[in-house]
């Protein structure tokens, strides 16, 4: 199972670099209301996700205009070509004054047409690698989008993974409540038949009655935790359904063994984020030496054939031309945009240095966390065998008559406590070890169920 979801995992994340130059289309387009298998995996749980988050879709469309970014600053070295097809009607009535002039002014409502059609060609030759860093610093930018679409898939992954857990604890705790309700039934009738034997209080039953009113309760408020853990797992999918299934219950799995070292290591090599870091900074880089490339002159050619006259036919012209154009003085603009540029850097480079505290907090707490939900579920784990056998020997002295009403209450309890915290601390496991997957940006997700 963990090796089939390597795989889904490995697939999703390689067409960040696909046959569309880096651009992913993660989710569909939203579908009606789906119909749900009785029993969801994890797996499952994470294709569907991967398929119609609609998160998957914004991130994809940013990748896509990121794309059209790079061509746009590309389009720079090639030819500008441009048609030109145009006729004008006008009047030829002489604009100037002859003041004195024994000619009168005169003017007249005649009209002729011009046809005019023609192509121009302009062509970049040097610009001193102004274009060239403007290219770069969008193919920068190209690649720190593509990290932040696996981010975000990271974090759909995440979401899912987490609901996932909370709804399998919430199903345990139905059970459990469950298992009490019937536990306290027992109770009861055990209870009933003492007092009509004359062997035990009033109070024995009204107790017994009480407990099980109690566990009712737990049941009802287990009972709708469940059906809000299915909801919420159904939003982090990004699906809609009102099939009533279940999630697998969770397997203890295998121990994981990484140190504090490693995993920093792991996370500034993998994370996304530090990949789309890594990238802007270069970027940041790129832009200060397209800014710097307006202090230096640009040479261009030019190339224009026409044909144009008054009536047909027409008479063609042509020109070639190269021209040099050099910057004297802008108002300082060129020298304020590299100042920009400059700033920028340092912003982002600022920007690094606050993402690498933050991964390792990050990880550091999902490790220590995950060592300490290890720890409580070992405790749990016996806590819940010692409140059976405790339970067990009350049980056996009340029917006895050793032992009363209150004594069996609390040994009821106690179990239910064990049991529920045995449930959580599972569940917490589950989650805080994904959390560290998460932290050193890897996107396996911890198995979901046997």
């Amino acid at each position: 199972m963990g090796r089939k979801m390597m795989v889904l995992v490995a697939i999703t994340v390689g067409l960040l670099m696909g046959e569309r130059g880096g651009v992913t289309v993660f989710a569909e387009e939203p579908k009606a209301p789906q119909a749900m298998a009785e029993v969801l995996t994890l797996e499952k749980a994470m294709e569907l996700a991967l398929s119609n988050h609609p998160s998957l879709r914004v991130a994809s469309g940013t990748q896509a205009a990121n794309e059209a970014l790079v061509g746009q600053a590309q389009s720079g070295f090639y030819p500008q070509v441009q048609g030109l097809l145009s006729y004008q009607r006008t009047t030829a009535n002489a604009t100037r004054n002859f003041t004195g002039s024994p000619f009168p002014r005169r003017t007249t409502g005649d009209t002729f047409g011009f046809y005019q059609s023609g192509v121009t060609l302009n062509q970049l030759l040097y610009d001193f690698g102004t274009i060239k860093s403007q290219v770069e610093t969008a193919q920068f930018n190209l690649q720190a989008a593509n990290a932040n679409a696996e981010t975000t898939v990271q974090t759909v992954v995440i979401n899912v993974q987490q609901a996932y857990f909370s709804l399998q604890q919430a199903q345990r705790l139905v059970k459990v409540n469950e298992e009490a309700l019937t536990q306290f039934k027992q109770h009861l009738d055990l209870a009933r038949g003492r007092f009509k034997a004359g062997v035990a209080a009033k109070v024995d039953v009204t107790t017994a009655e009480v407990d099980l009113s109690n566990a009712q309760l737990n049941l009802i408020t287990a009972k709708n935790n469940a059906l809000v853990a299915r909801v919420t797992l159904n939003n982090a999918m990004g699906i809609q359904t009102t099939n009533p299934y279940r999630v697998l219950d969770p397997s203890r799995g295998e121990a994981y063994q990484v140190t504090l070292d490693e995993a920093v290591a792991r996370a500034m090599q993998l994370r996304p984020e530090m990949i789309s870091q890594r990238a802007q900074e270069r970027a940041a880089e790129a832009a200060i030496k397209a800014a710097q490339g307006n202090f230096f002159p640009t040479v261009t050619s030019s190339a224009n054939y026409s044909y144009s006259a008054t009536d047909f036919p027409l008479v063609y012209n042509w020109n070639v031309a190269g021209t040099v154009n050099i910057p004297i003085f802008s108002g300082f603009l060129t020298k304020q945009q590299v100042a920009q540029a400059r700033a920028n850097l340092l912003t982002t480079k600022a920007n690094g240095d606050v993402l690498r505290q933050s991964i390792l907090l990050e990880v550091s707490q999902a490790l220590l966390n995950l060592e300490a939900a290890v720890e409580r579920l070992e405790v749990t784990k016996i806590t819940v065998t010692q409140a059976k056998e405790r339970l067990d020997q009350v049980e056996g002295r009340y029917k006895a008559g050793l032992s009363n009403a209150v004594e069996v209450t609390d040994a009821e309890v106690a179990l239910v406590t064990a049991q529920v915290n045995d449930v959580v601390a599972m569940s917490n496991y589950q989650s805080v070890k994904a959390a560290l997957d998460k932290a050193m940006g890897i996107i396996t997700p911890v198995r979901g169920g046997s």
